[in-house]
């Protein structure tokens, strides 16, 4: 059981290196962010070559909360499943549920809440160029977009 922990441990610690480091986060106010499901599955997939990424109540590239900002993000569900995936030749997925994302500063307060009953919320891309970007209660300043001017992939 020991060594199984520790190449659990290894593989996430692996997997944790190959992604590219964060954007800068700023949190000078207050900020609170909850994910609470029962009953519940989340998943997170990506085959060879591909990109996927997911966020449920969280902050994601360029993100500020001022001084006297306050932020509340929290994703609540009962029998839910929530997916993102990609797959295929230049495929590109990203979700966010109740999360900031991209060049977003706040200043005031902000409340983002996304509630789930017996729901289902799916995010794929799949097959030759695709991109997709899926934001449920966020802010987001198109960050991770594809680039409207190209086929390259988010910007």
């Amino acid at each position: 059981m020991k060594s199984l922990a520790l190449f659990a441990l290894s593989v996430v610690a692996t997997a944790a290196m190959a992604v590219e480091p964060a954007d800068e986060i700023v949190i000078n106010g207050n900020s609170t962010q909850a994910v609470s499901l029962t009953l519940s599955a989340v998943s997170n997939t990506a085959n060879e070559n591909t990109t996927a990424l997911q966020n449920l109540a969280s902050n994601s590239g360029n993100v500020r909360v001022r001084a006297g900002g306050n932020s509340t993000q929290a994703v609540v569900g009962v029998g839910s499943y929530v997916t993102n995936s990609a797959d295929g030749y230049q495929a590109f997925a990203n979700q966010n549920l109740s999360s900031n994302m991209g060049d977003v500063t706040i200043g005031g307060d902000s409340v983002q809440i996304t509630s789930l009953l017996i729901s289902s919320v799916t995010n794929t891309a799949d097959g030759a160029h695709s991109k997709a970007v899926q934001n449920i209660a966020s802010n987001n300043s198109c960050f991770g977009c594809p680039d409207r001017h190209s086929n390259n992939g988010p910007r």
